[in-house]
């Protein structure tokens, strides 16, 4: 396997143990809908908001782009082996997972002005699950005047799971908080 792969293998694998809400190694529908759930509470997001609608529809999206592909039944579960399969491919991550992207920028900004501030990112990332310090890493990676438009946010994000390189900002989602290292001037606002 190729260093290449095991970056990606691990990125996946941690997306996957994110997503998998109940720990038992199976994703199902409503580890999706959990998943909304959480990014909405945690930026205070209306529930019948377009943007919430949005966010909720893109799961929803995402989930059934895994069970088409696999050949699941909506309602099954999706191991880690068929999520590593189907997510990485562009094509089928333009189809089923930028919608997800696109809303899940959207909700993060908050204010509608096409940049995601440092604390709507920080609370969104953190109620995906990743951990505070790799999250404040990624924001001052993305970042630029302290704000990360919604534009590099989708592609970093589609970057993540199809990118096979382990030169990619989301990579530092993956690293333990002991393996963060202070990273540029942006540090200091932490």
């Amino acid at each position: 396997m190729s260093q290449d792969t095991t970056f990606h293998l691990t990125r996946l694998r941690a997306r996957f143990s994110l997503l998998d809400a109940t720990g038992d190694g199976r994703l199902r529908m409503e580890d999706f809908e959990r998943l909304a759930e959480r990014v909405l509470h945690a930026l205070g997001a209306e529930q019948d908001s377009d943007k919430a609608h949005a966010l909720i529809d893109g799961c929803r999206l995402y989930w059934q782009g895994l069970t088409d592909v696999s050949g699941n039944e909506q309602d099954s579960a999706v191991t880690f082996e068929r999520y590593a399969a189907v997510a990485p491919d562009a094509d089928h991550f333009d189809t089923y997972g930028l919608p997800y992207a696109r809303a899940l920028a959207s909700v993060a900004d908050r204010n509608d002005d096409g940049f995601i501030e440092p604390a709507d990112f920080l609370a969104c990332i953190t109620a995906i699950g990743f951990a505070l310090p790799q999250a404040k890493q990624l924001f001052a990676t993305l970042s630029r005047k302290g704000r990360i438009t919604t534009g590099d946010w989708q592609t970093a994000i589609k970057d993540y799971y199809v990118n096979t390189s382990g030169d990619i900002p989301g990579q530092l989602l993956t690293r333990r908080s002991y393996d963060v290292r202070p990273h540029g001037p942006d540090q200091s606002r932490w």
